[in-house]
């Protein structure tokens, strides 16, 4: 079983990523496998409703949702981290799941 872990934050080893590793470190005494996927540090273009992602399943961009989606193949099950910023997911990672659906 493999499982991928959003990292949401802009701060590859910021709060969020620790929380996460202690989740890996979790699901690694259980055999499970782990990855980790950094959203913040990947510059995110903003969607021009072409739909070529609904074609295709790719975005017409060459950013991170497109590394994700292929990433996303061989994973049973992910895990989104996020910081909370004013009561809410923070806007790389809100951005990037918005991405995954219009693409999946």
């Amino acid at each position: 079983m493999k499982v991928i872990l959003v990292n949401g934050s802009p701060h590859p080893h910021g709060c969020t990523f620790t929380a996460l590793e202690v989740v890996a470190a979790a699901l690694n005494e259980d055999s499970i496998e782990t990855q980790f996927f950094h959203v913040g540090t990947k510059p995110l273009s903003g969607c021009i409703a072409c739909q070529t992602c609904a074609k295709t399943g790719r975005c017409v961009f060459s950013d991170g949702v497109n590394d994700f989606l292929e990433l996303a193949q061989q994973a049973d099950g992910f895990i989104f981290g996020s910081p909370v910023h004013f009561f809410s997911i923070g806007l790389f990672l809100a951005h990037f799941v918005w991405e995954i659906v219009r693409s999946a």
